[in-house]
Order: C-alpha cells, then sequence, then structure tokens
C-alpha cells in the first residue's frame, strides 16, 4: 500500500487528476459519480484549495481512496502552545 503526503493543494490537484486517471475516469465521469459537472471537476483539479470538504470527501470515495491524519512529532515547546490559538 502506498502512501502519499500531501503539503499543498497544489499536490491535492495533481493526486486528485492521477488517481482519476488511474481508475480510467474521465472528468466527466467521475463527475456523474459524485453529482458534479465536469466543469466542477476541472475546477477542483485546477485550484483544489477551492473544494469543499464534503465534495473533497466524495471524490475520495468515487477515487477509492481515503484520508490518513497522523500526528507529526513535534518539539516540546510547540507541543506546549494552547491549541486555542489555531
Amino acid at each position: 500500500m502506498k502512501y502519499l503526503l500531501l503539503q499543498t493543494p497544489a499536490q491535492l490537484g495533481d493526486q486528485l487528476r492521477s488517481l482519476r486517471k488511474s481508475r480510467g475516469l474521465t472528468q466527466a465521469g467521475l463527475g456523474t459519480l459524485v453529482g458534479l459537472d465536469q466543469t466542477r471537476i476541472a475546477k477542483i483539479e485546477r485550484q483544489p484549495g477551492l473544494v469543499s470538504v464534503g465534495q473533497l470527501m466524495k471524490l475520495l470515495a468515487a477515487l477509492r481512496v481515503r484520508v490518513l491524519l497522523e500526528p507529526l512529532q513535534e518539539p516540546a515547546a510547540v507541543a506546549e502552545t494552547d491549541s486555542s490559538e489555531w
């Protein structure tokens, strides 16, 4: 199983496109699976920073992938910061 570390919205767009193509889906085909039109899929692939969490989760489910949240090992000074400041 291959894990991908995504750190920027641009990387997300590239991966969504790659996953879609590896599944043999066109933008229109993926859109049909998730209830979006082809132009919205194209926009998400170009500007993934604008996708809603709900739409992203639908896309990932249709592409048969999941999100894994894993805590980073942080320095003690950062770990002690009050999370309400985030």
